[in-house]
């Protein structure tokens, strides 16, 4: 019984952030990046959507810039939003500094 409990389990996550993807608008990613970016949602272009069992992966425009993105979870419970410059330049004045970007010298 164990076992097959496990296996519901396991099949309920499987998945899952692609599902998420597939029905999560772009106002809601654009939000997610806007909020990393320090900056407000409607100044902020979503593109190149992907997703895997784990994570969510997009492109923020922002400012002219791209800002690769991503955010683990799925459909119930998802993280915020972790943005990185693609032009190797910093990230923008108001953005938010977390303990993964503060580690990567990011910030």
């Amino acid at each position: 019984m164990k076992k097959y409990i496990a296996l519901i389990g396991i099949l309920m996550f499987t998945g899952c952030s692609i599902i998420d993807n597939n029905t999560r608008d772009n106002l809601s990613l654009q939000k997610k990046a806007a909020f990393a970016l320090g900056t407000s949602a409607n100044n902020v272009k979503i593109e190149n959507r992907t997703a895997d069992i784990i994570k969510v992966e997009f492109d923020a425009i922002y400012k002219g810039r791209r800002f690769q993105c991503y955010y683990t979870g799925g459909v119930i419970v998802t993280s915020d939003a972790i943005c990185s410059a693609t032009d190797g330049k910093g990230m923008p004045a108001g953005a938010n500094c977390n303990a993964l970007l503060k580690a990567a010298g990011k910030c």
